[in-house]
């Protein structure tokens, strides 16, 4: 195509109206349309960056070539569905679908049309989850920790949906072999669903991490792990920074010098910005997107089998009789 891409965004909030920003900035398309069903929303961020505005998504059907669906997650089917049925490219937010079913016919409608669906697992197209992986070549164990404050936004799904299934996707890469086992604990606290989760995954190849996810805490922390053959990386997804240790020599005889460290700050990019360029040049020449459907798809089965082994531990617990509190413990005890 030589004239630019038509760009819609279906879905003007909080996360929408960047991806609108990012099309709108991107050289190579035009923002021509966005949609949202509160359309007073939609118009001010059409009247902001000259574009139509709608409240109904067949109304883009015709105008764009190709759309982020960037809509709560038990939408993301049925908007997503209609455009690629209409031959449209579409770019979803994570996680793909609600279910693997959903999932699975997203993917079908893709491929029978010979069009791009990219999954939105942003933190795939961060600067520094690309140095982790330059670094990364055979892991053993990964440890990762994904936490935030309380938040109005995003909360209509569980935490493992929410905030895990980012640390899943990047694990699932990573190990580079399929799930073998599932082992999870989680508590909801201030939602209805759980705000905190805990998972220990175990890979086919045998590589195990624990992945914790938590949207109640005091600060935010997005840091991952990944130890190797007499090495381990530090990756700060906050910060941006990565730290390296690895055995260089003999630590019976030569201790702490035995270990070489080192750090780097890597330069922050606009992961979102990466993304949506990403697909843009996806549809321009074709290209299978580095988070492709089958991905996002996998990423979502990981994800349902913790919620469905953290609801199996919270069954287990609340069927089980109460064990009173213990006393106080006392500071004398005589033998």
């Amino acid at each position: 195509m030589s004239s630019p891409l038509r760009a819609g965004v279906i879905g003007i909030g909080y996360f929408g109206r960047f991806h609108a920003r990012h099309y709108a900035l991107n050289p190579d398309v035009t923002l021509a349309a966005v949609v949202d069903r509160n359309h007073d929303r939609a118009q001010a961020i059409a009247d902001e960056y000259g574009c139509e505005a709608f409240t109904d998504p067949a109304d883009l059907i015709g105008r764009v070539d190709l759309v982020s669906v960037a809509v709560p997650t038990a939408n993301h089917h049925a908007m997503a569905g209609q455009l690629l049925s209409a031959g449209i490219h579409c770019l979803v937010e994570k996680p793909i679908a609600a279910t693997l079913a959903e999932a699975d016919e997203l993917i079908a409608l893709a491929d029978a049309r010979n069009l791009v669906l990219q999954v939105g697992h942003i933190e795939r197209f961060s600067a520094v989850y690309r140095a982790l992986t330059e670094r990364v070549s055979r892991p053993l164990f990964i440890e990762s920790v994904r936490a935030g404050p309380v938040r109005e936004r995003a909360n209509d799904v569980d935490v493992v949906l929410d905030l895990m299934i980012h640390d899943i996707d990047i694990v699932a890469g990573l190990a580079g072999a399929p799930i073998e086992t599932i082992q999870a604990v989680g508590m909801p606290v201030v939602n209805a669903t759980s705000d905190i989760a805990n998972a220990r995954l175990t890979f086919e190849n045998g590589v195990v991490a624990t992945v914790t996810a938590n949207r109640i805490a005091e600060k935010v922390e997005r840091v991952m792990r990944v130890y190797e053959t007499d090495r381990y990386t530090v990756c700060d997804f906050a910060d941006s920074r990565i730290a390296e240790f690895e055995r260089t020599g003999d630590l019976k005889t030569d201790g702490l010098a035995a270990v070489r460290t080192g750090e780097q700050t890597i330069e922050r990019e606009d992961s979102l910005a990466n993304e949506i360029a990403h697909f843009v040049s996806c549809v321009r020449t074709g290209a299978q997107p580095a988070v492709g459907g089958f991905a996002g798809r996998e990423a979502l089965r990981i994800a349902q089998g913790v919620i469905e082994s953290v609801s199996d531990h919270q069954r287990r617990f609340a069927a089980a009789p109460a064990v009173p509190a213990a006393g106080p413990v006392s500071a004398h005890v005589e033998v």
